[in-house]
């Protein structure tokens, strides 16, 4: 329990402190790759606000991402942006009326991993019964 809190808390910390600029990318990558930065906290925000919900089986979120208990917002959050310590890393999102996506990218040498994660938000809320993903290792 002690360490998916410390997980989250450094996401937190992580999303909060880095993403107002895109992090990790040059200054040629960040033009070429058009991400927005108010966008992407937008986005954020409504994932942490979901942070406590569970994520429903039938969704392709759904994992063990080394929780006790029923996989939750926080949980899958945490363990994407475990990846985020070192190498190149981009978090980018973007919201359109009621549905957003949020993909997170990191590359290491040969440790590459990204996730692309779509919801739907209701009162700035992701809906986690409405969470979509497209994960790689």
């Amino acid at each position: 329990m002690m360490r998916q809190l410390r997980a989250l808390g450094a996401a937190v910390l992580l999303g909060g402190v880095l993403i107002g600029p895109v992090f990790g990318e040059t200054a040629s990558s960040a033009a070429s790759s058009s991400a927005d930065p108010v966008a992407t906290q937008q986005a954020l925000r409504a994932l942490f606000a979901a942070a406590n919900d569970a994520i429903p089986a039938a969704s392709s979120c759904h994992a063990n991402f080394g929780q006790s208990g029923r996989a939750k917002v926080k949980d899958l959050l945490a363990m994407r942006m475990a990846y985020l310590y070192a190498g190149d890393n981009v978090i980018k999102g973007n919201c359109n009326k009621a549905q957003c996506t949020l993909s997170i990218n990191h590359a290491a040498g040969e440790d590459v991993a990204s996730a692309a994660i779509s919801f739907s938000v209701i009162a700035g809320k992701a809906r986690a019964s409405s969470l979509q993903c497209v994960i790689t290792p």
